[in-house]
């Protein structure tokens, strides 16, 4: 015979959402590595005798816009039922938490030139002293990801019973 749950068990941890930056977030980066590219391009037109080591030089923009995308790409974040997690690095990794009955405000930034591909920022506040702040950058359907965090924290905070209590420091004290 099984013993029945407590009234308290928590339901297992599910996975709501998962993503990373847009690689839209490099687009500068790529204009200048392509800039930079044709202006080397251009050198080994121009100078004569032939220097074939100009050449070289190529690899200078393509090694930087191949370390601009593998650095928006190896940045990773999830949403979970209790926590959102970023993961960012490539050999070395870090990873920040929040717990969800901690996130204390949302908001959205939307760029006009990543507005223009659908794309933007949810930048979410928290009680936590070692991570205040959590920004997912470039996400796609940015309000709704708003959204989503916002239920679910609101979820975890009656489910573990936390209110949020804002103190004024500026207001007088309370008369008896």
């Amino acid at each position: 015979m099984n013993p029945a749950p407590a009234p308290d068990a928590e339901a297992p941890e599910v996975i709501l959402w998962r993503g990373t930056p847009s690689q839209w977030t490099n687009l500068g980066s790529y204009i200048l590595c392509l800039l930079l590219a044709a202006a080397i391009g251009a050198l080994y037109r121009v100078v004569t005798p032939v220097q074939p080591l100009i050449l070289a030089g190529l690899g200078l923009p393509a090694l930087w816009a191949l370390c601009r995308w593998i650095a928006t790409r190896t940045e990773r974040y999830e949403l979970s039922t209790e926590r959102i997690r970023v993961r960012t690095g490539f050999f070395s990794r870090t990873t920040q938490e929040i717990e969800l009955y901690r996130v204390r405000d949302y908001s959205t930034v939307e760029p006009f030139w990543l507005r223009l591909v659908g794309v933007g920022h949810v930048i979410l506040t928290s009680s936590d002293r070692s991570t205040p702040q959590i920004v997912l950058r470039a996400v796609p359907r940015v309000a709704t990801l708003k959204d989503l965090i916002r239920t679910h924290t609101e979820h975890m905070r009656r489910r573990r019973g936390v209110r949020d209590l804002d103190l004024d420091p500026h207001a007088p004290p309370p008369t008896s």
